[in-house]
């Protein structure tokens, strides 16, 4: 009696063990992001704090200023090229990943994409809480120099200093508000985000600049490496590139699905990657530069530069740039916890639990599983931060090169949306026994391409063989590649059952012209024609 009545007060309305509110196709009442939606969308991902960080760590491969960018601008390229291709499931489907992993993996097997994908929202959302609470200091530590200064009375076992754990607590607390927020209405957020976070990226680096009177050295430090070492430097940069932005990639369909139009979608990405994704780098650059030949160190966070200007100079005028600052970055990481990691995390959890997680009660655990994620590591050095970007990339690749595949070639671009819904043989997902074997072939084959480098740098001390440490260097390339002709070659063999379309708009997901393009009846008219047939 007693497990009745939990199971009852938990059990989310309108639910069952297949769906829930959250994860059926968007109705078109829900469909309200346009064009400067994503603009926003994509712009705040590339102007936060971990976008700045990784463009100045690329310093650390041997590249100077206008290497660095080059990277950034063909990382780009190709993120944008794969975050199209990887989002229109999303945007002509109104689903999201978590669903589509029922097509890909089927619907038993799903869960594994879901929870790969849901851990890597865990730990981005950690990452980016503990650059929120780094900014958040830099706001606490204009009102007192004693904060400022603060005594670490932590022991080093601990890792973090005490005024770092209260900017972390204090960040959480902003953040959590912001969780109960339905992910349709995120696009003012995201607009005055992007707004106030460029200002502060473009004030930051003038001042910066205009402090220290020259850009630096490292903009025009010659390359020292050997050709093969600065060809290699290149890939390795681009990858560590790519993969600090893979959570966008993933997430991509999550926001996809909610456009008015699927070109409302495209050119948002394409204009948010490729001119926010430009910008912010090429400030990064010229600021980290401009720093470390006064101080004489690399110091690759905006939070770690407004402390360090405020130790030299505690002046009110330094004070209040630091603070205005310290907030602008403040929110720009809270909309990017939220936006690019909670609520994609909440969304995967409530596919895999639809009966009791929604998106909201999904993106509160990942909200709680910061603390044990302990992101303080993350940042001891500009090479850690790149090593924790560029394993990401070696488990999430191969779903998207396979994603990509299904939908593109095996699937031709055709989903049985009722089909996303039903565990049993019915199903056109059910594969066998509701689990895709060649997705998981698949996955196992092209991870484990790269997991001998990800253990190299981890462990520098493992011996390895150079081929296979640069195949890791180059993993979004050959990964990608491989994982798709793979999977392209195992439906060959063992072809998938393809069987177009639903007959009518069962989720009520569908515009009127995208009805007669796919020629789809509304849920409405399908009932009619089935009691006509009847009558006679």
């Amino acid at each position: 009696m007693l497990l009745a009545r939990i199971d009852n007060f938990l059990r989310l309305e309108d639910s069952n063990s297949m769906k829930n509110r959250d994860i059926v196709p968007i109705p078109l009442a829900r469909r309200r992001w346009n064009m400067m939606s994503y603009l926003s969308y994509w712009s705040i991902i590339c102007l936060c704090m971990s976008t700045w960080t990784g463009a100045a760590a690329l310093y650390d491969l041997g590249l100077n200023g206008p290497q660095s960018l080059g990277v950034v601008i063909v990382g780009n390229a190709i993120i944008t090229a794969i975050s199209i291709c990887n989002s229109l499931y999303g945007s002509e489907y109104h689903i999201g990943y978590s669903v589509f992993q029922r097509i890909l993996w089927g619907t038993n097997g799903a869960w594994f994409g879901v929870l790969l994908r849901s851990l890597l929202s865990v730990v981005w959302f950690a990452a980016q809480a503990w650059m929120g609470a780094l900014c958040v200091n830099v706001v606490l530590s204009t009102f007192s120099s004693s904060y400022l200064n603060m005594k670490n009375t932590f022991p080093d076992s601990v890792g973090f200093r005490p005024d770092e754990l209260i900017g972390f607590v204090i960040f959480l607390l902003l953040e959590l508000p912001l969780l109960f927020i339905k992910p349709e209405y995120f696009d003012l957020m995201l607009i005055v985000s992007s707004v106030v976070t460029l200002v502060a990226s473009f004030a930051l680096t003038l001042w910066v600049c205009i402090m220290v009177g020259n850009q630096g050295t490292l903009m025009r430090a010659p390359i020292t490496l050997s050709r093969s070492e600065h060809a290699w430097a290149w890939i390795f940069g681009i990858n560590t590139w790519y993969s600090g932005l893979v959570a966008g990639l993933a997430n991509q369909s999550d926001y996809s699905r909610f456009n008015r139009r699927p070109s409302h979608s495209h050119w948002g990405t394409i204009l948010g990657i490729n001119i926010a994704g430009i910008f912010v780098p090429l400030l990064a650059l010229f600021c980290t530069s401009s720093f470390a030949w006064k101080y004489e160190q690399t110091v690759v966070t905006p939070a770690d530069i407004c402390l360090l200007i405020m130790k030299e100079d505690y002046t009110p005028g330094v004070r209040a740039a630091c603070f205005f600052l310290g907030l602008c970055f403040v929110v720009s990481q809270l909309s990017v916890t939220t936006v690019a990691n909670a609520i994609p995390g909440g969304m995967d959890l409530s596919t895999i639990f639809p009966k009791y997680i929604n998106t909201r009660r999904g993106a509160l655990i990942v909200f709680l599983l910061a603390w044990p994620s302990q992101p303080w590591t993350y940042y001891s050095s500009g090479k850690a931060f790149l090593d924790v970007m560029s394993s990401f990339s070696v488990f999430i690749t191969p779903i998207i090169a396979m994603s990509v595949c299904e939908y593109y070639v095996v699937r031709n671009r055709e989903i049985k949306l009722s089909d996303c819904y039903i565990r049993g043989p019915q199903s056109l997902y059910w594969y066998c026994r509701g689990i895709n074997f060649k997705s998981i072939f698949c996955f196992i084959a092209g991870s484990a391409l790269g997991v001998p480098g990800l253990i190299k740098t981890a462990n520098p001390k493992a011996k390895m063989s150079k081929g296979i440490y640069d195949f890791y260097k180059g993993g979004f390339i050959f990964q990608f590649l491989i994982t798709f002709a793979m999977y392209w070659i195992a439906n060959l063999i063992f072809p998938s059952p393809v069987d177009g379309r639903d007959e009518a708009d069962y989720f009520n997901t569908f515009t009127e012209e995208e009805r007669k393009r796919w020629n789809i009846a509304g849920a409405d008219e399908k009932e009619e024609a089935e009691l006509d047939a009847s009558s006679y």
